[in-house]
């Protein structure tokens, strides 16, 4: 595995999440179902599911942060290496990676 094919997990996984919270309480999630319990239109259904986009990317980029030493995970900083199935270290610059994915979602309505 590569780095660049780490982040594209990571952020496929994101893609999933929020695929799952948006079936509200038709799907696995609590998120989901508290979501149906807001009782909004669709169009305002759709500003949530966004925030919690949003919202799931940034959690998950500060933990990605916090692997690499950038960002504290708890109170301690430290850096932590990722070794790939096949024994790479896909450790470095993952952050930033998955910083500029997240950011190119931005950019588009």
């Amino acid at each position: 595995m590569t780095p660049q094919k780490f982040i594209n997990d990571i952020h496929h996984h994101i893609d999933l999440l929020v695929e799952q919270y948006s079936l509200g309480k038709d799907g696995p999630t609590y998120l989901g179902h508290y979501l149906d319990m807001l009782n909004v239109d669709e169009h305002e259904r759709d500003k949530v599911i966004s925030l919690i986009r949003l919202a799931a990317g940034e959690a998950i980029h500060s933990l990605i942060s916090g692997i690499e030493g950038k960002t504290p995970i708890g109170e301690r900083y430290q850096q932590y290496q990722l070794i790939s199935e096949t024994g790479n270290d896909i450790t470095g610059g993952l952050s930033e990676r998955l910083r500029r994915k997240l950011e190119k979602e931005l950019d588009t309505p």
